[in-house]
């Protein structure tokens, strides 16, 4: 839509959009979703301004990235997941449950997301390798090489996230630090405790395929190529 019509018609487009949204829960006459739903809304704005706050800040902590994606995506997935729970008219250890599912799911898939930028040894459909590198942000592979890397190395990271513009030879240098430390399978490490955690978190249900879908759903976020 912006390359077609330009930016100030594609934002009022997702106003728009957004304002039918709230449109359509006001219709569906259920409080507790709407609630939920306006909730999730600013905890998504409150994950941007968070981001902002720590734009180019190299050494930022895994703690305050955790936040961040929390706000930004696991948010979204667990309003996502708990609504079914509401519309089933589910008891509350229900909601929880799927809530929390979603959240963990949500961090998996956020985590797996932005290690994919940097997996040199996965042909990415959909995706182009290094968009976060160009764009500046620190995610999660570029925290843990930071912290694995030696003085030298910090230095160099840091001058490269320091600049407005970043080119394809120090992107080759991010990689090749990124098979040195092994940061990949340091990654996804950390994710498969969120996918251990959304898989437990589903034993109060009865087992049935709708349970087993959504158990594949948390392997998948992590194993995907786009």
């Amino acid at each position: 839509m912006n390359s077609l019509w330009g930016n100030h018609s594609s934002i009022l487009v997702g106003d728009y959009l957004l304002s039918r949204c709230f449109e359509m829960m006001v219709e569906d006459e259920n409080l507790e979703i709407l609630k939920l739903l306006s909730s999730t809304s600013a905890e998504i704005s409150q994950g941007e301004v968070l981001q902002l706050q720590h734009k180019e800040e190299i050494d930022i902590l895994e703690e305050t990235y955790l936040k961040i994606i929390s706000l930004k995506t696991a948010s979204l997935f667990s309003a996502a997941t708990r609504v079914g729970a509401i519309l089933s008219n589910k008891e509350e250890k229900y909601k929880d449950a799927l809530e929390f599912y979603g959240k963990n799911l949500g961090l998996t898939f956020q985590i797996a997301d932005d290690t994919l930028d940097y997996n040199s040894e996965i042909k990415l459909f959909g995706k182009n390798a290094g968009n976060d590198f160009y764009e500046g942000k620190i995610t999660l592979p570029i925290i843990i090489l930071y912290q694995n890397c030696n003085d030298v190395e910090k230095k160099q990271i840091k001058n490269f996230f320091s600049k407005q513009i970043r080119n394809e030879q120090e992107f080759k240098i991010i990689l090749n630090l990124i098979s040195k430390y092994n940061i990949i399978k340091k990654c996804y490490k950390k994710a498969e405790h969120f996918i251990t955690l959304a898989s437990n978190s589903l034993i109060v249900f009865k087992d049935s395929k709708e349970k087993e879908v959504l158990k594949n759903l948390t392997l998948f976020s992590l194993g995907r190529s786009f």
